[in-house]
Formats: C-alpha cells, structure tokens, sequence
C-alpha cells in the first residue's frame, strides 16, 4: 500500500485532478492494481463525473443517501466516534464497474475540518484496504497539505510549462525528497519542452513525465467515460489519434509506480 498524493503550487494549468485521474485509471485498467481514489481538492469537479458523467449524478446520490454511504464526508462523521476501520472505507467508496478501481465520493464539507487527526486517522485506515491510494490535494500549501507531505510516501508535483516560481518548490527539501514531476497538458513545441525544463530545475529523467493535452481525453472525463477512453487507448496504434498520449501516460504512470516500490513495471 502506498499513498501518492497529486499536488501543484497553483491552481488551474497544470491539470492536476485530471493528471490523477489519468494515472489512476491506467493503473487499474491495465495493471488490475487495486486502486482507491480521494479527494480534497474542492475546487475541481467531482471524481465520480469522471466515471459516472453528469446524468448519474442524482442517482449516485440518491443510492448513497439510501445506503447512508456518503463518502469523505460520512468517514469525517463516523471519526469523531470510533476508529476508522477497513469496513469504514469499504462502505464509504465505490467500484468502478469491470475494474479494480474505487473512489469516495467527495467532501462538501470546508477544508479546515479535515485536520491532522482525522488525515492521519484516515491514512491508517486506508492501509487495511490494501490499495494504492492516489489523493489530490488542494493546490497551494495549508495545513491540510502540510500534513498530507509529512504522511504520504509520494508527492506528485504538477507543473506546467512556462510555470514560475518553481524554485521554491525545488528548494524545499520536504517535498523534493519525495517528488516526481508531472508536465501537464504538455506540449512538445513548446520552447519550454521537457529537456529545457529538466536541466533548468535538474530533475533527473526517471522523476518527470508528461501527460500532454488531448481534447478526447478532457472529453472522456466530462462525459463519465474515462474507463473505456483508457481500455481502448491501451490498444490503440501508432496512426491513431490519441496514440501519442496514451504512451506518455503509459510511461509517466510506470514513472509513479516505480517509484512507489512496484517492481516489473
């Protein structure tokens, strides 16, 4: 079990929900990993529109309002009484259907509530469901994060090319001792391309990837149909469309899952 979280010191042009999203899924589609998803990050949409598109939305919640299964938000509940337990998270996810993927429904509580007794809580909890566990943190640094960088075993730093400030980043040794690099919605013509920005900031090239822009990709995830956008990139040929981005996802997720202690891979 390990905890990956995805995190970028700014909001909105690294496409780090979706970077996890593409990682995560490829994961579990191709390697069968057992995967669980979380999310922090209130600012972006929903997990479960990447997997369940707008039209399920008020059934999903119907079921989990029926079922009293409400997610980040029912585990926040259930910790202020009692040990957050393998059956806790197993209640509070849901399967992806035909793969080994899962996701909690995301939080509408405010941030500041999930502090470090119940991330710390949380994270224990999530070792007995004997997954690799992808979080996508909020952007910026909080206490929140801060916790999250102190109790994950890896920090996925999105950056995007022209990004500034990076030397910040580069300079505090908390994160770059766990850090992998990924460029997202990466564009190869760009005169910040990945060679520039390695040997700018001195990453080596077994700790950053790329996951370029691809508009059938953003499409997949607003319409619920990351799983099948994925199975079948997994597939695809060298003349097809999203061919190009499919193996820089193959080969930043091989990137992440190596580092994370999976050998083969």
């Amino acid at each position: 079990m390990r905890n990956i979280i995805f995190w970028s010191s700014a909001s909105g042009k690294s496409g780090t929900s979706n970077n996890m999203l593409a990682v995560s899924t490829m994961t579990a589609v191709l390697y069968s990993l057992k995967t669980l998803l979380v999310q922090f990050d209130k600012k972006s949409s929903p997990l479960s529109m990447a997997f369940e598109g707008g039209k399920n939305i008020n059934a999903l919640n119907e079921e989990f309002s029926f079922y009293n299964r409400k997610g980040l938000d029912e585990i926040w509940d259930k910790s202020k009484i009692k040990k957050i337990e393998k059956d806790i998270i197993s209640d509070n996810t849901v399967n992806v259907r035909h793969t080994n993927l899962f996701y909690m429904p995301s939080s509408k509580k405010q941030e500041e509530l999930f502090d470090e007794r119940f991330v710390k809580m949380l994270l224990e909890g999530m070792k007995d469901f004997e997954s690799i566990n992808f979080i996508d943190c909020a952007n910026g640094k909080s206490k929140l994060t801060e916790t999250l960088f102190c109790n994950t075993d890896i920090i996925v730093v999105n950056i995007f090319q022209g990004m500034e400030y990076l030397d910040e980043i580069m300079e505090d040794w908390r994160i770059r001792e766990k850090a992998i690099f990924i460029v997202g919605r990466y564009d190869g013509n760009s005169k910040d391309n990945l060679t520039k920005i390695r040997h700018k900031y001195n990453i080596s090239k077994d700790s950053i990837g790329v996951i370029p822009y691809n508009i059938h990709f953003h499409d997949a995830i607003k319409d619920g149909k990351l799983v099948p956008f994925i199975t079948r990139g997994i597939f695809s040929k060298k003349t097809d469309a999203d061919y190009d981005f499919i193996m820089e996802l193959y080969h930043t997720t091989n990137m992440i899952l190596r580092k994370a202690g999976y050998e083969g891979i």
